[in-house]
């Protein structure tokens, strides 16, 4: 429910404070309400486009607000606002407090004590991406660009340049006297080329995310992007076939996104996860450990709490094989009478946290992408799939198109386009038969390239 926003100055100067959140708590109090939980946050964004070293498109957007969650007898309300002056702010109370009153008692609602260990500190903040001025966002788009020209004459169109930068301020505290507040930047950068070469064209594309300025590389990005599209020049379809098949980290990413929703405790309670009564089991390969961590440096799901002031820590989801928890919110914990892991998250300040991951990763093994592509005598290389949010979530079948290259005798052979793999993706778990050391994160879900022992191959 969202409480009405006000107009005029004293929307124009609000800011978020302690005092702010202080003030809602009291006033639910004043309400009657037995428990409280303020979420404020602020955030301000650049997103600029580039096309032909000309500004295709700039925008600047700032957005600040606050979230109230409300217990009352059992019962659970919630409302926001994007205003925060005082009016509004009391207005904001007797919406959650009403809301309440008016839904069904939830025997599990919970809002969190205050936590018997200290909050740790993470870095997730960048004061250079602050001072960044408007010259250097656009010059380093520009750059970016160059330098997939630049790769090679089969480049010959860049259907879209980008790069976001933003900040964002986080304040969280309940009436049980837990809070905490902390700060947090991103900066991004993406591009997607197109090469031809006799009447042929493929496009490439290539995205990077970071918590530090210093750490993105926006002309790599660039040229990531070019090499990607020139590799695929003079692609060819193959008969179908059962092979070995290498997932690039970044396709072993999207693997891992299928079935990150099985973990959620809130999908195993609704009987929507297809990880449901394998506690303790063996679901995937031995040589798959994935960790959720929230405290992890640099990671865009980390921070000194999960959304709710329980504290982030990094937990082992499944251990060499075995599935060995579900992540949590406070709710699903109170439901399975067990501790929240961690894992209350919200997409803002307008809506009560669900259960999502922080940073979750398959640990890196032993050998680079390039040891075990030498060591695969054949099989496929498959560097992007398309279709991957249609795969089932709950009974992990999946068909996928794919793009890559053929192996023979440990060398990337050829270019191949058009072919789909299909199968389970716990059955494609189960087949990984080698890790590499690659890990890269494109946001909260990471992976190192996979080589999967035997996959079914579809095409011509």
């Amino acid at each position: 429910m969202k409480a009405p926003s006000g107009r005029g100055k004293g929307r124009r100067e609000q800011s978020m404070d302690d005092r702010t959140a202080d003030k809602i708590l009291s006033l639910s109090r004043d309400l009657k309400a037995d428990a409280a939980e303020v979420f404020l946050r602020s955030s301000t964004s650049t997103t600029i486009e580039v096309k032909d070293q000309k500004v295709d498109a700039f925008e600047r957007a700032r957005d600040i607000g606050v979230g109230l969650r409300v217990l009352v007898n059992g019962r659970t309300g919630f409302s926001y606002t994007t205003d925060l002056t005082e009016p509004s702010l009391r207005e904001l109370a007797r919406s959650a407090v009403s809301g309440a009153r008016n839904t069904e008692p939830d025997p599990f609602a919970i809002i969190p004590a205050r936590p018997s260990s200290p909050y740790q500190t993470v870095n997730i903040f960048d004061p250079s991406i602050v001072a960044l001025s408007e010259q250097e966002q656009i010059g380093r788009v520009m750059a970016m660009e160059r330098e997939a020209y630049a790769a090679d004459p089969r480049v010959r169109r860049i259907r879209k340049a980008s790069a976001g930068f933003s900040r964002a301020e986080t304040l969280i505290a309940n009436s049980h006297g837990a809070s905490i507040s902390y700060r947090g930047t991103v900066a991004s950068a993406s591009i997607e080329v197109v090469a031809e070469e006799k009447g042929e064209s493929q496009a490439g594309w290539e995205y990077d995310v970071k918590r530090y300025y210093g750490k993105l590389d926006i002309e790599e990005t660039g040229r990531k992007a070019a090499r990607k599209a020139l590799d695929l020049l003079g692609a060819c379809r193959i008969d179908s076939v059962k092979a070995p098949v290498v997932l690039e980290a970044s396709v072993a990413e999207e693997v891992l996104s299928i079935i990150a929703s099985g973990f959620s405790a809130e999908n195993v309670q609704k009987k929507k996860s297809l990880f449901s009564g394998r506690l303790g089991s063996e679901v995937v390969s031995p040589l798959i450990t994935i960790y959720d961590d929230g405290l992890l440096e640099g990671g865009l799901g980390s921070a000194p709490s999960d959304d709710e002031l329980v504290p982030a820590r990094k937990k082992t989801v499944i251990d060499r094989g075995v599935l060995a928890l579900f992540l949590h919110n406070a709710r699903t914990a109170n439901q399975d009478r067990t501790e929240s892991t961690g894992n209350g998250v919200r997409g803002g300040f307008k809506g009560v946290p669900g259960v999502g991951v922080t940073n979750l990763y398959i640990a890196p093994g032993p050998v680079s992408p390039e040891e075990l592509i030498a060591s695969t005598p054949r099989g496929l290389l498959v560097t992007e799939i398309m279709g991957a949010h249609t795969a089932n979530p709950i009974s992990g079948d999946f068909s996928v198109g794919a793009t890559g290259f053929w192996i023979e005798q440990g060398k990337k052979a050829y270019p191949v386009r058009e072919i789909t793999i299909a199968g389970n993706i716990l059955d494609l778990m189960k087949n990984v038969d080698a890790v590499c050391s690659d890990l890269r994160f494109s946001g909260r879900i990471g992976s190192p390239t996979l080589r999967i022992k035997e996959l079914s191959i579809g095409g011509k």
